[in-house]
C-alpha cells in the first residue's frame, strides 16, 4: 500500500526542514543586510590612513562635509566595504581628492568645503593659497631663512 506522502514525493519532515531553513535564512539575512553602517569616525580614521595623517589629525568639520557628500552619492555601502577591508580604489581616490583639493563631490556637483585648509597647501609648502598675504609689501624679495 502506497501512503499519501509517498505519492506526493514530499514528506512532512522535508516540509518542516525547508520551512525552518527558510525562516533561519530570513533571520540571518536580515542581520547581514542590517550590518552597521560606516560612521563619521570610521570615515575620519580611513581618511587619516589614506592621506598619511595620524588618527584625529583631520578636521571633523570638513570630514562631516566630505562624509555627507559621500553618503549623498549613495556610497555608504562602499565605504562600509572599505572599512571592512575591501579594496575600493575609486572611493579611496575620491576621499584623498576631497581632502587635498578641499572640494566635496556631491550628488548635485562639486562643492567647496575649504580652500585655505585643503591639504594641497601642506604638499605645496613652497607657496600659499592665492589671496593670502605672506607678509609686508615686498616680503618675497628676501630669501627664506636658512637660504641665501
Amino acid at each position: 500500500m502506497i501512503t499519501k506522502s509517498e505519492r506526493s514525493g514530499v514528506t512532512r519532515r522535508q516540509v518542516l526542514a525547508w520551512s525552518g531553513g527558510t525562516a533561519l535564512a530570513l533571520v540571518l539575512g536580515g542581520r547581514v543586510s542590517a550590518a552597521d553602517p560606516a560612521s563619521l569616525e570610521d570615515f575620519l580614521a580611513l581618511s587619516a590612513r589614506l592621506v598619511g595623517k595620524k588618527k584625529g589629525a583631520l578636521s571633523t568639520q570638513f570630514g562631516e562635509s566630505y562624509f555627507s557628500a559621500l553618503l549623498s552619492r549613495g556610497l555608504g555601502e562602499t565605504l562600509r566595504g572599505l572599512r571592512d577591508g575591501d579594496a575600493e580604489p575609486g572611493l579611496e581616490t575620491s576621499m584623498i581628492s576631497n581632502w587635498y583639493t578641499g572640494v566635496a563631490e556631491t550628488k548635485g556637483g562639486d562643492e567647496v568645503v575649504t580652500y585655505t585648509e585643503a591639504l594641497m597647501w601642506e604638499a605645496l609648502d613652497f607657496t600659499k593659497p592665492m589671496g593670502w598675504c605672506g607678509g609686508e609689501t615686498g616680503y618675497w624679495t628676501d630669501a627664506p631663512e636658512g637660504e641665501a
